[in-house]
């Protein structure tokens, strides 16, 4: 049956609003779940900094139980514990038969429909995975774990690969126990000294942190072979610093947009070729890794803990959002929990 729902509405700059509204009964191939963690994305700051130009709904990383299943469903059941990718693709259309998901023609995505800050929502069956006994507030970043592992999948990052991770964000973090998982022999982090929960928690997953406020990244000593796989997870203005640390035939895999001039770089790409580097693009969607990355998060290969900072309820969202922000010393991935819901 249709079910009233809180949700979270943002609109820039950094407005927010928690409004009532009806979640309906799952159409065919649909599931409909009770929320029970979702987690603050880059991105949803940056909508809330800069494209919210209307009110709208967000969050879209996203644990929760299974409440209802339309017709066609037969994967999930009501009471089922599940994690959500962002989009998925459709598994229906000729490329998708064909072997080509990620040219699908029909990607499968709840995006404005219905979003993750919120006590229910409705999402494709294509989207939904079981997270079986993981907690709610770890199973909630298979979203963004997914889209490190995709990364690294662009990098090629390999066994005894020396491996180079510029911005400890949340997705550069969970990059390094998907490179530890590729068999990387060495790590490094790249950041500034200020993000001190994250430089610490890129230590203890594994990465030597290198704090570019006080050494000049050209200048450091990767040892004979360099550097030779460079994962951007900040601004496309990075990538010609990438380049010439970068060692010859490194490869340079980004994910990070300006929205705005900061987006155009120039670097010598006579120097770029004649070094036999590459720079490629990761972009996750359609989303086709969120497999991958619960059962990199149950592998007890790292503990996903290290990447959270903090919960809050849904009512606190503007507060934690702001919080997300600006405390460059101690955020690094907050999480909305939901008390109604079972499953913690």
């Amino acid at each position: 049956m249709p079910i009233a729902t809180r949700a979270a509405y943002v609109k820039t700059h950094y407005r927010f609003d928690l409004r009532e509204r009806i979640v309906p009964d799952p159409g065919p191939g649909e599931v409909q779940l009770q929320i029970a963690a979702c987690s603050i994305c880059g991105t949803d700051l940056h909508i809330a900094a800069k494209t919210a130009k209307r009110w709208s709904l967000f969050g879209h990383e996203v644990s929760g139980v299974v409440t209802q299943v339309g017709a066609g469903v037969t994967r999930f059941a009501p009471g089922d514990h599940v994690a959500l990718d962002s989009s998925a693709p459709c598994g229906a259309c000729e490329l998708c038969r064909a072997g080509f998901p990620m040219e699908c023609t029909d990607i499968q995505s709840y995006w404005d429909k219905y979003m993750g800050f919120a006590d229910y929502m409705v999402a494709p069956q294509q989207q939904v995975f079981a997270a079986g006994d993981l907690p709610a507030t770890i199973a909630c970043l298979a979203e963004p774990l997914a889209v490190s592992i995709d990364m690294a999948a662009v990098a090629e990052v390999g066994p005894g690969d020396r491996v180079l991770i510029i911005g400890p964000g949340p997705l550069g973090l969970l990059a390094i126990p998907e490179c530890r998982r590729r068999q990387a022999a060495l790590i490094w982090m790249a950041g500034r000294s200020h993000s001190v929960a994250r430089m610490e928690a890129a230590a203890a997953l594994g990465a030597e942190p290198i704090h570019v406020d006080k050494v000049d990244l050209r200048k450091v000593d990767f040892g004979k072979r360099g550097v030779n796989k460079i994962l951007v997870v900040a601004p496309p203005s990075e990538i010609p610093l990438a380049a010439q640390v970068g060692a010859d035939g490194c490869i340079i895999s980004y994910i990070g947009l300006a929205f705005d001039r900061h987006g155009t770089i120039r670097f010598d790409a006579d120097t770029f070729h004649l070094r036999r580097q590459q720079l490629r693009a990761s972009m996750a969607r359609p989303g086709t890794r969120a497999q991958e990355a619960l059962d990199l998060l149950r592998s007890g290969l790292f503990d996903p803990n290290l990447v959270l900072s903090g919960t809050f309820p849904l009512e606190a969202i503007a507060d934690a959002m702001v919080q997300q922000r600006d405390d460059k010393r101690h955020a690094k991935k907050m999480v909305m929990v939901n008390p109604a819901c079972p499953w913690r």
